[in-house]
């Protein structure tokens, strides 16, 4: 949906309403695009997808199936958190690179970040981003298992 300026200011309350449901706001000024208002779910998942491509290249095991799954604790996340002055970026940050890396699953990265694993999907889908398939065999879902009992 695209608005202007003046709409934007008239319509304040309801455009959010939208963007907190998950639409995203190009605002115009003279038929030119010159800002998006997006949720804050959308905002730090592509900071955290652009702070992952910018890493540089490292083992994993979405790119090697022989690696251990590392898992991912809240307070490891926590600990990002703390490094980080408080920025809750860093939260981001670490889960999403977790989740890139096949460490954790969608599933674990939505309750990471507090959110239903239907919001964090929505948020990919949003920033037109495919979803890992999850674990392709029985030993990576062992694996996974391992990897969770680990964080307990």
């Amino acid at each position: 949906m695209s608005l202007g300026k003046t709409d934007l200011a008239r319509r304040t309350r309801q455009v959010l309403d939208r963007v907190r449901r998950g639409q995203t706001i190009i605002i115009e000024s003279y038929g030119q695009e010159e800002a998006a208002i997006v949720s804050i779910a959308d905002y730090r998942l592509l900071r955290a997808i652009s702070a992952y491509r910018n890493l540089p290249e490292h083992p994993a095991p979405v790119n090697n199936r022989s690696l251990a799954l590392r898992g991912l604790t809240e307070a490891q996340v926590n600990e990002a958190v703390h490094h980080a002055d408080g920025d809750p970026q860093a939260a981001w940050n670490a889960v999403i690179a977790a989740y890139l890396d096949g460490d954790i699953s969608l599933g674990r990265a939505s309750e990471l970040l507090h959110l239903s694993r239907f919001e964090l999907t929505e948020s990919f889908a949003q920033a037109g981003l495919s979803l890992s398939a999850g674990p392709a065999s029985t030993d990576e879902v062992q694996a996974e298992i391992e990897a969770l009992r680990g964080r307990e």
